[in-house]
């Protein structure tokens, strides 16, 4: 089942005088293509790989990212987004995910807002959107994973972060990871529960486009890649798979 935009005209309601969510996307990822009202394959040079389609695989109802390396020794990477397509605006989005990742590369599930850093300022956020981490790992956490926000403009004395690390080693297995933001903050989810709270980051109002990446550096924070690399595509465990992903908007209701 694949739903976009208001076409599902589902909502669901989280209890008594909580706050409803109308169903906007869901996305299993049937067939052996992506759909492209939704999704974007990017393309071209990012830091000491190429994001390329050769790294992105739709099977058996799977969406999965490998980050592999060709015999002439430069490496692959999936970078799948819905750019232009599709946002979510003070909502939720949720993603069933299992990961195996080597050091060197970094994979993630996160939303980010096309107009972040506009006005220049940190506290500019509210408007500008917030870059949100919903699950974020690399090779040197071993399974583990954090969630990370990131606000003010990039590369200037405005930006801010935070974040939290969840150390148990859990990629292996299918877990759910979500985040959830409104006026009140961030709520980050593992399985359906709660995991971490965040107010300190301002609450974004711009549409969120949603990623599913995997980055790979010669050597930064995500450790130090192999020097031979890490193998043909069909012989390589660096991967990032996503069963499902779904997402909501919140509707208004009366006092």
């Amino acid at each position: 089942m694949k739903t976009l935009g208001l076409l599902c005209c589902l909502a669901s309601v989280l209890g008594a005088g909580e706050t409803q969510y109308q169903l906007t996307l869901e996305d299993n990822f049937d067939g052996t293509n992506l759909d492209p009202k939704i999704w974007n394959i990017e393309t071209g040079k990012r830091r000491d790989s190429m994001n390329s389609p050769l790294a992105v695989d739709v099977k058996d109802g799977v969406l999965t990212l490998t980050t592999w390396t060709d015999e002439k020794g430069v490496t692959y990477c999936g970078f799948v987004t819905s750019r232009k397509k599709f946002h979510v605006t003070a909502g939720k989005t949720e993603a069933r995910c299992r990961f195996s990742v080597q050091p060197g590369t970094q994979i993630a599930f996160w939303a980010q807002s096309p107009t972040y850093g506009k006005s220049g300022k940190a506290e500019g956020a509210a408007e500008d959107g917030v870059e949100i981490d919903i699950l974020e790992t690399t090779g040197l956490k071993k399974g583990g994973y954090q969630f990370a926000l990131h606000w003010g403009p990039y590369n200037t004395p405005e930006k801010r972060t935070t974040s939290q690390q969840f150390p148990k080693p859990v990629g292996q297995d299918w877990h759910v990871y979500g985040a959830e933001w409104s006026e009140k903050g961030y709520h980050f989810t593992f399985d359906g529960n709660v995991v971490a709270t965040n107010t300190t980051c301002p609450a974004s109002k711009a549409p969120e486009f949603l990623l599913f990446t995997s980055e790979s550096s010669v050597k930064s924070w995500s450790g130090e890649r192999p020097k031979e690399g890490y193998g043909s595509k069909e012989k390589c465990q660096n991967k990032f798979s996503i069963d499902w992903v779904k997402a909501w908007e919140r509707v208004p209701t009366g006092k």
